[in-house]
């Protein structure tokens, strides 16, 4: 995982990010991801719930 997220940093660099947005956009994305997770989660629970 180290690599393809270093390879996705690389290339924003290589588009003309500046590092520092860089780094924020993948914590962005990191954060969103686990909000995604979290909320996919509770929904499959509630369905779960809603079909006993």
């Amino acid at each position: 995982m180290d690599d393809a997220l270093a390879a996705v940093a690389a290339a924003a660099i290589s588009a003309g990010w500046r590092p520092e947005e860089v780094a924020a956009a993948l914590v962005e994305l990191a954060d969103n991801n686990m909000l995604s997770v979290l909320a996919n989660r509770d929904f499959a629970r509630d369905l779960a719930d809603l079909k006993k």
